[in-house]
């Protein structure tokens, strides 16, 4: 089942819910309300234990079963097939820095390839700048996803699905190509350098509410260059 965050549901979506719920008058009652209902309503439903999360709205992907007779009804939810017919790989860009790859593989084309004793990878190509960097990451038959990692830049990323047998190499599916997020700030450090606002703009976009950094390869990559041109004047 996919299952979403509450509060990242329309209001006639929570509605429904609500009155699923057995919430009176959520027709009328405003989304913040109704979200700090249900949010009340699950705390006063939970098990002692906790042991039965099919009751709860969760975030991501669940392989529970056989609990249509809970969410049967909501809106947007559906149940995920066993497997796909097709061979297909496909690419999603999750932010500047990383691509989400997700594939499927045909029962027939399972069967076959580790009947024969292949092997499976995930074919990289990135292309930035004018440079073409191409590697290969090992996945298994169960593989079915993937995280890639991504420089910032001008290009492209593209992966394939390949099949592998002494030394002879298949290509069972390629993706799209996503193109690659260029930084403006790596071009134009001398600009945030020496502008205190526009320094405290851009750390104020990725530091957490404590005021600690977020993990993010662009920040130190303009800290390194900060660095550099202040050795280089020393």
């Amino acid at each position: 089942m996919i299952l979403v965050n509450i509060d990242s549901l329309s209001e006639s979506e929570l509605r429904s819910i609500a009155e699923q719920e057995g919430i009176e008058g959520a027709a009328a009652l405003p989304r913040e309300e109704i979200i700090s209902l249900l949010e009340e309503k699950y705390g006063d439903d939970q098990d002692p234990d906790g042991s039965d999360p099919n009751l709860r709205y969760m975030s991501g992907l669940t392989d529970y079963r056989d609990i249509s007779k809970y969410v049967e009804d909501l809106p947007g939810v559906e149940e995920l097939p066993e497997s796909y017919p097709d061979t297909e790989i496909h690419l999603i860009k999750k932010n500047g820095s990383w691509l989400f790859a997700f594939w499927s593989l045909s029962p027939n084309d399972s069967d076959r390839l580790q009947d024969d004793g292949a092997s499976l990878s995930l074919s990289v190509t990135i292309e930035n700048n004018g440079k073409r960097e191409e590697y290969d990451i090992p996945v298994s038959f169960t593989d079915s996803e993937w995280n890639v990692g991504i420089p910032y830049g001008n290009g492209f990323c593209r992966v394939s699905l390949v099949a592998e047998k002494d030394g002879k190499r298949t290509v069972l599916a390629i993706s799209e190509s996503e193109d690659l997020t260029d930084s403006y700030w790596l071009s134009h450090t001398e600009e945030m350098k020496y502008s205190d606002s526009l320094y405290r703009l851009y750390l104020m976009l990725i530091s957490t509410k404590e005021g600690n950094l977020v993990d993010n390869p662009v920040v130190s990559d303009i800290i390194q260059l900060f660095r550099k041109e202040d050795r280089d004047v020393e």
